[in-house]
């Protein structure tokens, strides 16, 4: 009896080792095909913006390259956090992809309570990186900043500046200015860029904390809106006669990096083929040419460094936003 449960015990237990080796081997057989089937880009932002151009155009190009389709989703509601929490819920085989930029990833779960954080991604590389600056209708009384700060000094919570997004890093950068300023002005959030040009050249906002991209350079070009200042280190390469905000005399800077990111726990092979895969892409005369040459980085940051420069964020904005 007991020699019989022994080897009962042992065809058990070698079983279970052929098992397990069978899973192994089919999970490295999964991850060497990867991708057999489609893959869903997740998206934060309402389509019509410079992050659904990007999406769009890097899910064309991976899925060339890759030879899988990127289905692109966009899920705007809760300023992203819809999207972002189907991303941590996925599961981390790479068919489940997504954008986010600094307010989706660093800034909404730092200041609400959601269900994902910072925390249960990996960062995949970048796409792109939006400058950012102010502009108003062709008809605001305001021609400079200057002139716009100094009218919401004099009526506090009056002045309207819509944003992409209630808690994207522009909305917070003009947080952190009031905070310091001791400026009061009334935010208005959108669901991304397309709606707040809307509101923009419908005159239904005073001024607009933008990313200074294609949509808004249009918009500048046929006259129905002006730039006040940009909000970088350096003047815009399409406006270079406006000033900086700093160069205006006030300390706000802010760049949209849009990242490549994944459910933590890719395998290996999968999430080397997608970073390779991201950056062919950003080299790509057809990619460059969707999102436009000066926002696609000419330096080509990976994973290792798109999850620093997130990191940072979160340490740059934490003492305002901590809950």
């Amino acid at each position: 009896m007991n020699k019989t449960r022994v080897f009962f015990a042992a065809v058990t237990v070698a079983g279970l080792s052929l098992s397990v080796t069978g899973c192994s081997g089919a999970s490295k057989a999964s991850s060497e095909s990867y991708p057999t089937k489609s893959i869903t880009f997740v998206m934060p932002y309402a389509a019509g913006g410079p992050s659904d151009t990007t999406a769009r155009a890097y899910g064309a190009c991976l899925g060339k390259l890759l030879g899988g389709t990127f289905v692109v989703e966009n899920l705007d509601s809760g300023a992203g956090a819809v999207a972002m929490q189907k991303l941590a819920g996925a599961k981390p085989d790479g068919y489940t992809v997504g954008l986010s930029t600094n307010g989706p990833m660093v800034l909404n779960p730092m200041s609400n309570d959601l269900a994902y954080s910072q925390d249960d991604f990996q960062a995949l590389g970048t796409m792109a990186a939006i400058p950012t600056l102010f502009a108003v209708p062709k008809d605001s009384p305001y021609k400079s900043l200057q002139e716009l700060f100094d009218a919401a000094k004099a009526n506090p919570g009056k002045i309207s500046i819509g944003v992409p997004g209630a808690t994207s890093s522009l909305a917070t950068e003009l947080k952190r200015l009031q905070k310091e300023s001791g400026i009061e002005f009334a935010l208005v959030p959108t669901s991304g860029s397309a709606e707040l040009i809307t509101n923009l050249l419908g005159s239904h906002i005073d001024a607009g904390f933008v990313n200074d991209y294609l949509d808004v350079e249009a918009q500048v070009k046929d006259g129905a809106l002006v730039p006040l200042a940009a909000a970088g280190e350096a003047r815009s390469e399409a406006f270079p006669d406006a000033p900086t905000a700093k160069e205006a005399g006030f300390d706000v800077k802010t760049t949209s990096v849009y990242g490549l990111f994944a459910p933590k726990g890719l395998p290996q092979q999968v999430s080397e083929k997608l970073e390779s895969g991201v950056e062919t892409c950003s080299k790509d005369t057809e990619v460059i040419g969707q999102i436009g040459d000066r926002f696609v980085p000419n330096s080509f940051s990976n994973a290792e460094a798109t999850q620093q420069v997130f990191a940072d964020m979160r340490t740059r904005y934490e003492p305002l936003l901590a809950k």
